[in-house]
């Protein structure tokens, strides 16, 4: 389970390092990708597939909307392994996507984790938080 958020530099090589936290929780292959909100999504392996399942079960590829989602998600993914110190490959077309440039906030989110520009991180969580204040006056939070 990944939980929480971390802060780290992207080196000039391009090569992101997960937090010690956060390895420990990853082992074997991951999948980065885009993901919405012009953030970067990294998924094990087995969660990765279970999701591409998910996808694939539910789009119609006569609708526009739906390829262009499956055009997001997967084009851009890529498989990688965390190296010894646990860098992870992060090709130029996705730091552009992300705008990430230097810093950025790694978030846990359950069973996969979204990496940030620290700055755009920062203005969605104002964002978040207003959202909290109001829930009423917002969209619905989820069911549990």
């Amino acid at each position: 389970m990944f939980l929480g958020e971390f802060y780290c530099q992207a080196n000039a090589q391009g090569s992101l390092t997960l937090p010690g936290r956060i390895r420990s929780g990853l082992e074997g292959e991951l999948t980065l990708t885009r993901g919405l909100e012009r953030c970067l999504l990294i998924y094990p392996a087995q969660e990765w597939q279970q999701l591409a399942a998910r996808i694939q079960a539910q789009l119609c590829l006569t609708r526009s909307g739906d390829r262009a989602f499956a055009r997001l998600m997967f084009s851009g993914a890529l498989s990688c392994m965390p190296d010894a110190e646990g860098r992870i490959p992060m090709p130029e077309y996705l730091r552009q996507y992300a705008g990430i440039q230097g810093e950025a906030v790694i978030v846990g989110l359950y069973n996969h984790l979204e990496v940030w520009d620290a700055q755009r991180w920062a203005e969605v969580t104002v964002q978040l938080e207003a959202r909290a204040e109001l829930p009423s006056q917002n969209e619905a939070y989820p069911a549990i």
